[in-house]
């Protein structure tokens, strides 16, 4: 339980840890306020209390130096809220969290929320997962080696355009081989959040995710799960590569009762404050706003300062069928059969694709590259090689802890 005395010996940690920008790990584990501690004293200017309380001293350290909460056990009220106030949370699968009147969650009800980021089989996992979080932050290196199957990253995607596929296969083939740690994969599952290595280098990866039920859609989820993992690369001055394959926000009557309206401003408004450097890749289709919450607005204050495409990719204001209902719709309801109708659909929308993808979308510059599938993780080494990682002397802005 927490006692006044182990929050002075926690505040004199935190004092130091955000004196000297060190990394904060806090073991979390216990029943919260201890019942009969007594009140403590006024803090008084001789007192060893540190310059800031438990919970302000981790909001301080929020954005200026990583912080990490290991849960192996039961973690109730007070220990939960240390948990919650911590940049990342990994719990052992058998830990819990819950409050003094006996009411409990289980990790996996918290990881489906986004309120645990990792999910370990024991403690000793758990903090080993704490130590590859923390040496993406504490050390680089000018080398790595690329994955075995890095000239075969073209194969993943299937020749049906309408196929699904998974992303972890395509950002595995991309980033130096073994080096990928995903945060969040039961939260947001259309959206992949992994810190990786690109040549030793620390890079945040998001992408889309084809293979989530909702086929790489951004729901309020994927909005939030996103943003966050801006405001955190861009925090700790990691270079941020994304992979775009969506078909576009959530739309519809769940989707607004989950607050899609206001949620899908988030990563847009990450992405335009963001200073660290930002790499696209459009992999196929990018409909609507979907394309904005991975790259940015194409005319803002930030650009991507690399925005590179695949020949299998395709644009559009929205979904090149859903176009063709528009367009062609008096054709449409005046066919004979549904065969007709569908024919005059797809006709339409395969036309357009021809017209606005592929090679195409090069020659247009919607992109400044359309590539090799093999060729682009050595285009964005080329450019990461050229903006060295410096971390800002002051704090830029906190990270949403949401």
């Amino acid at each position: 339980t927490q006692s006044d005395r182990n929050h002075r010996k926690i505040a004199k940690l935190l004092y130091l840890a955000v004196e000297h920008r060190w990394p904060f790990v806090c073991f979390v584990e216990g029943a919260g306020a201890r019942p009969d501690d007594p009140l403590p004293a006024p803090p008084i200017a001789v007192s060893p209390r540190g310059r800031f309380e438990l919970y302000d001293g981790l909001a301080e350290m929020n954005g200026w130096a990583p912080t990490v909460a290991v849960v192996a056990g039961n973690a109730v009220d007070g220990h939960a809220a240390i948990a919650m106030l911590c940049d990342l949370v990994i719990a052992s699968s058998d830990a819990s969290f819950g409050s003094a009147d006996g009411r409990s969650r289980t990790v996996t009800d918290y990881a489906k929320t986004g309120d645990v980021n990792m999910v370990a089989n024991n403690e000793r996992d758990a903090i080993e997962g704490a130590r590859r979080y923390l040496s993406f932050y504490l050390t680089e290196s000018s080398s790595g080696n690329a994955p075995p199957d890095a000239e075969h990253i073209a194969d993943i995607i299937p020749q049906n355009r309408r196929r699904p596929y998974d992303m972890r296969e395509v950002i595995a083939s991309f980033a130096d081989a073994d080096s990928t740690l995903e945060l969040g994969d039961d939260w947001g599952r259309s959206m992949l959040t992994v810190l990786a290595r690109l040549g030793g280098r620390t890079v945040g990866i998001y992408a889309n995710q084809p293979k989530s039920p909702l086929a790489g859609a951004i729901d309020t989820a994927a909005a939030d799960k996103a943003s966050r993992f801006v405001e955190l690369c861009d925090a700790y001055e990691f270079p941020i590569v994304t992979f775009i394959d969506n078909p576009g926000f959530m739309v519809g009557p769940q989707a607004e009762s989950e607050g899609i309206a206001r949620h899908h401003a988030r990563p847009l408004t990450a992405l335009h404050h963001r200073t660290v450097p930002l790499y696209s890749v459009q992999i196929r289709k990018a409909y609507g706003l979907g394309p904005y919450a991975m790259s940015g607005w194409g005319a803002a204050r930030r650009v991507p300062e690399l925005r590179l495409a695949w020949p299998s990719v395709e644009s559009g204001g929205m979904s090149l069928e859903g176009a063709a209902y528009l367009v062609k719709r008096k054709e449409i309801l005046a066919a004979e059969s549904q065969e007709e109708a569908l024919a005059i659909r797809d006709g339409y929308a395969e036309r357009t694709r021809d017209a606005a993808s592929g090679l195409r979308a090069g020659r247009s510059y919607q992109f400044d590259d359309i590539v090799k599938p093999a060729d682009t993780r050595q285009r964005i080494l080329s450019m990461l090689q050229r903006t060295p990682r410096r971390l800002s002397a002051h704090k830029k802005h906190p990270i949403d802890p949401r």
